[in-house]
């Protein structure tokens, strides 16, 4: 296990954190790679290595969301 902090910076209208070397190592990271993040109610944010198909998967209901909103609010109901 690895520890170490970071400060979020401003990045446009978001804030953004740069990961340290030695975490993107330990974690098997490379640029571009899709990760999936959870802020729980705790106030702990979980960023996981996203698998290609969960990132395909989410790319795809967004595209579908953005497509037919009618639809999901009917679902919904």
């Amino acid at each position: 296990m690895l520890k170490t902090t970071a400060k979020l910076t401003p990045r446009g209208n978001s804030l953004a954190v740069t990961l340290p070397k030695e975490v993107v190592e330990a974690a098997g990271l490379r640029q571009g790679d899709a990760l999936s993040l959870l802020a729980r109610d705790d106030g702990v944010i979980e960023i996981r290595h996203a698998a290609p198909a969960e990132a395909e998967l989410e790319a795809a209901f967004e595209w579908s969301l953005g497509r037919y909103p009618e639809t999901y609010r009917d679902l919904a109901k």
